[in-house]
């Protein structure tokens, strides 16, 4: 392999594990990935479970 094939591959990882690991913090903090709003969402009991 070659120093530009690495180089790029390395780019391709950190950006999937940035927006992977940027998906995980959002999700502990309670926000939503779809950003379209919950009102009428068939998946809003998968987004925020109520609380018991």
């Amino acid at each position: 392999m070659n120093l530009p094939t690495i180089i790029g591959s390395l780019l391709v990882f950190s950006l999937f594990f940035a927006i992977l690991g940027r998906g995980i913090f959002n999700r502990k903090r309670g926000k939503s990935g779809c950003s379209c709003g919950c009102s009428g969402c068939p998946s809003q009991g998968l987004c925020h479970p109520k609380r018991q």
